[in-house]
Order: structure tokens, then C-alpha cells, then sequence
């Protein structure tokens, strides 16, 4: 009697962003890990992110990899630290995003563009606003930063669609 092997199927290895370009800003700049860290607002805890203290977007290491279902996060400083999302707030949906891993690049097409008041803004206003960088059941990138310029009282979030 020949005895049969049971081939397994290869795991395919995650797709971790190392690189973002977004031509109708001419950008490209690495991508970095993220940290996150816990505070206490109201005697509550929660996890915030922190950007880069360098040229360079964020990516939320508890956020999907590339390529599979779910939220890939991205942040970074708009106004200090090599300024990486400077031009963030003019990108409009349908511009193009491309996130590259190691093995493949991934095009997005920006779908939502949303400014929102975080800083004087009540509590439950920014947990409402923090729901965008939530893991989601579709494969979606989303991209965060502060708004505006000078104040940085707002939150501008842009969130794209694998492109087809």
C-alpha cells in the first residue's frame, strides 16, 4: 500500500508597507512602524498612535498588511518632522495611492475625505472619530493626519479602495 502525503499549502508571507507614493502630491516616502502608547482621558484608557519624528508615514503595526481584508493605517506629521503629510489635505477622491511591501505594489483610489474637529472636540466626538482606524471587513488603506496647518485642531482622514 503507498502511503499518501498531505501537501500543505505555502504561507504566504505578510505583506508589511515599506513605501508610499502618491504622485498628485509628489510624494514618496518610507513607511516606518508606528509606536503606540496608552493614556488616560477622563478616566478612561486608550491607545494612541504616535507619527514618526522623522520623514516618514506610520503604519499602525496592529492594522492589516497589504493585500489582505481589512484596515491598513497610515499616519504621519503634516507640520513638523521632515512634514511628510504636508500636502495631504489636497489629495481629492479618485487620486491614486501606492503602497509598496517588499514583494508587490498595492494601488488605492482615495473614496473619502473627511477634516473633523479632534482638539476642542468632546470625548465621544473623538472615540467617534478614531473609528476610521478600527480594523474593518473590507480591504481598505487609510490615511490620517492633522489639520490644519497652523492649529492642527482637526483631523484629516482619507480612506481608499484597492484599485480594480
Amino acid at each position: 500500500m503507498v502511503e499518501q502525503i498531505r501537501v500543505l499549502p505555502t504561507p504566504v508571507a505578510p505583506e508589511i508597507p515599506l513605501r508610499l507614493v502618491i504622485p498628485a502630491i509628489d510624494l514618496d516616502a518610507p513607511i516606518l512602524p508606528a509606536e503606540a502608547e496608552v493614556v488616560a482621558i477622563a478616566s478612561k484608557t486608550f491607545q494612541v498612535w504616535r507619527a514618526p519624528d522623522q520623514f516618514g508615514a506610520g503604519w499602525h503595526v496592529t492594522s492589516a498588511t497589504l493585500g489582505v481584508i481589512g484596515n491598513t493605517v497610515l499616519n504621519g506629521h503634516h507640520n513638523v518632522h521632515g512634514e511628510v503629510f504636508k500636502r495631504l489635505a489636497d489629495l481629492k477622491p479618485g487620486d491614486q495611492v501606492i503602497v509598496e511591501s517588499e514583494f508587490a505594489s498595492h494601488s488605492y483610489i482615495i473614496v473619502n475625505r473627511m477634516i473633523l474637529p479632534e482638539k476642542y472636540a468632546p470625548l465621544e466626538d473623538r472615540i467617534k472619530n478614531a473609528q476610521w482606524i478600527l480594523p474593518s471587513e473590507d480591504e481598505r488603506l487609510t490615511m490620517i493626519t492633522c489639520w490644519p496647518y497652523e492649529s492642527n485642531t482637526h483631523r484629516l482622514i482619507l480612506v481608499a479602495r484597492p484599485e480594480k
